[in-house]
């Protein structure tokens, strides 16, 4: 599996800051940094407001971490990815599998 994560990716975690007005406005904080395996999963076809949206998903495997975010997002490249999903698929803490959504920038 090791020879599969050949793409190197960035985590980023959100952070709340207030902002001048009373808000609270969210930044995206380097969390980490990961060689990753990015295959796609789906891609589904919609509607929205009279014009086509597609929504894309990929299947993302990284080495396992202890105590890995719940809230994520990953940048690939210029590609933005919200994790959705985060599972050790055979509990032997070896490696994560994040189902994750592309953003629309």
């Amino acid at each position: 599996m090791i020879g599969k994560l050949r793409t190197r990716i960035g985590i980023y975690s959100p952070q709340n800051s207030s902002d001048d007005l009373g808000g609270v406005q969210t930044i995206w904080v380097l969390y980490g940094q990961a060689w990753a395996h990015i295959a796609p999963k789906t891609t589904h076809e919609r509607t929205e407001n009279g014009r086509a949206a597609i929504t894309k998903t990929y299947m993302v495997i990284i080495r396992w971490q202890a105590g890995f975010p719940e809230r994520v997002r990953l940048l690939w490249g210029d590609t933005h990815l919200r994790v959705l999903s985060a599972s050790d698929p055979d509990m032997r803490r070896e490696r994560l599998h994040l189902i994750c959504e592309e953003e629309e920038q």
